[in-house]
């Protein structure tokens, strides 16, 4: 006999698929999914992929520009799936429709990909112009895409070894049966024992070289994808750092217990679990001791014959496996250093407060507005006019910064004609000016010495002026009084003051054709 009457269990059963449903829809928005259902996804990928390749995480976006646009015909040969198995097209397809047939260029790809969640832009203090990174979400879709190319099953005797000593691992460290400790101490005793006996008596046993390879490329695909972890750790961080932003501008909630603990320097980011993750690594591998042994081990495994059935970039990854790590960890720790300083500063500069008030009046003004929703028709005409309908927007870079010790230029320049100076007027500026005559003269000599024959010119080209326009006056006073002038001649000279700016004059042309005596 049989019912359709529902019972728990199929109850139970269509609300798990129900939720596992809506998880999956809210996973299908998520970048990682969108780019591999996008109808562009095998060029986009594979063009990332070589764009990014290991060592390279971080590109200028010139540099990244230029890289993509040397692929460029591979994103413009692609055109769009149609028909039943086609793809859905996603934010990044449906701008290339609107943007026309091959019509889009490597920076608006670019500027796609970061709006797609494909790309991480940073502003790297260490950099002058805007550097890109691939987004966790990129790392996640072409390591996937990696596993279904390479085939290799995870079902390994490695990988099962690797659980099976965790387990054994974890649980000797937290036995609390003092007993049961030395009981297990006493079991891996005897097995050493029997370990070195064996090999006092010539037995050596060792797995077979197809075991050996498999675990290193095991392990090699476990220190893989650290690299995506580092990606997510910072992003992770930075979750943290604006949900206690947000605690700290909330009403409601424990945002007096955080402002007290930051006040008091505590480290909130390191305390959460994505820090304390990260700590733990970030101490164990800047290790010296642990690490000296680890490379030596990767040393001794890369002497082993077994070793050179991996491929070149394999043993290459294997040979730098540490050191491939420090870098891309201390970016996550200047990262959480950087949001820990910031937040401080957020905190004890009192700027939050600002922000709690703008909050408020926002949050009245939304308010006051979904009062009126259900009163006000959309289409009521807005008894204000305003001002000014839209705005635009500039950067920060093309404004210049006022100098309130400068006066400014006149609002109309006056324009003198030139005179010439006269011997008395010359005399009077050496006097005020305590221009060095006796360096002066001595430098005329030595150039008109050598050549015959010296100018104004010729003179500072060769001796710079150690005292800016005061050396320029000293030569015009010793010019009028001891060169010959050439009659309706002038000739450009230059000079470097004292705060390292360059003038150039237009003076009468002197030639020293004798030595000038020294007073």
């Amino acid at each position: 006999m049989t019912t359709t009457e529902p019972n728990r269990w199929t109850d139970r059963r269509s609300d798990a698929v129900s939720a596992r449903k809506e998880s999956y829809e809210q996973l299908r928005r998520a970048s990682t999914w969108r780019l591999l259902a996008a109808t562009k996804a095998p060029a986009v990928l594979a063009i990332l992929q070589s764009t990014f390749p290991a060592g390279d995480r971080r590109l200028p976006r010139s540099e990244l520009v230029a890289r993509v646009g040397a692929h460029l015909a591979l994103l413009h040969d692609d055109e769009p799936a149609t028909g039943p198995g086609a793809a859905a097209p996603t934010g990044a397809d449906v701008e290339d429709e609107e943007a026309g047939r091959g019509g889009r260029s490597a920076a608006e790809y670019v500027d796609a990909w970061v709006r797609e969640g494909y790309l991480t832009r940073r502003d790297d203090p260490h950099h002058t112009e805007t550097t890109f990174e691939p987004s966790p979400a990129t790392i996640d879709a072409i390591q996937f895409i990696a596993s279904l190319e390479e085939h290799r099953p995870t079902t390994t005797e490695s990988r099962l070894t690797l659980v099976v000593q965790q387990f054994e691992r974890l649980a000797e460290e937290t036995e609390t049966d003092r007993d049961v400790r030395l009981a297990d101490l006493q079991r891996r005793r005897e097995r050493i024992e029997a370990e070195i006996r064996e090999l006092a008596e010539g037995e050596l046993m060792l797995p077979s070289s197809e075991a050996s390879t498999d675990r290193l490329r095991d392990i090699l695909q476990i220190a893989a994808e650290l690299s995506g972890d580092f990606l997510q750790y910072r992003e992770d961080l930075r979750a943290v750092d604006l949900r206690l932003r947000e605690q700290i501008l909330s009403p409601e909630g424990s945002r007096g217990e955080i402002l007290e603990q930051l006040l008091a320097g505590d480290d909130l980011l390191g305390q959460s679990t994505v820090g304390r993750t990260f700590t733990a690594f970030f101490r164990m591998l800047n290790d010296p001791a642990q690490t000296r042994a680890t490379q030596e081990l990767v040393d001794r495994l890369l002497e082993r014959d077994f070793s050179h059935a991996l491929g070149r970039d394999e043993r290459e990854r294997l040979a730098n496996v540490f050191s491939d790590l420090y870098e891309p960890a201390q970016e996550v720790l200047d990262v959480k250093t950087e949001l820990y300083r910031s937040l401080a500063r957020f905190v004890r500069s009192q700027d939050f407060r600002q922000h709690r008030v703008l909050l408020e009046a926002l949050q009245e003004a939304q308010g006051l507005a979904l009062a009126q929703k259900d009163e006000v028709p959309t289409r009521t005409p807005f008894p204000l006019a305003p001002d000014l309908s839209r705005v635009q927007l500039s950067s920060v870079s093309q404004h210049r910064l006022k100098d309130p010790t400068d006066p400014g230029a006149p609002a109309e320049a006056e324009v003198h004609d030139a005179t010439a100076l006269s011997v008395e007027v010359l005399q009077d500026l050496v006097r005020t000016n305590d221009i060095d005559v006796v360096g002066l003269t001595v430098n005329v000599n030595e150039v008109r010495g050598r050549s015959g024959q010296a100018s104004i010119g010729d003179i500072l080209r060769e001796k710079p002026a150690d005292q800016g326009l005061a050396s320029v006056i000293g030569l015009m006073f010793l010019a009028t009084n001891h060169a010959q002038a050439r009659e309706g001649s002038t000739e450009i000279v230059t000079w470097r003051e004292l705060d390292g700016s360059d003038y150039a004059a237009k003076v009468p042309t002197f030639y020293f054709l004798e030595d000038v005596p020294v007073d």
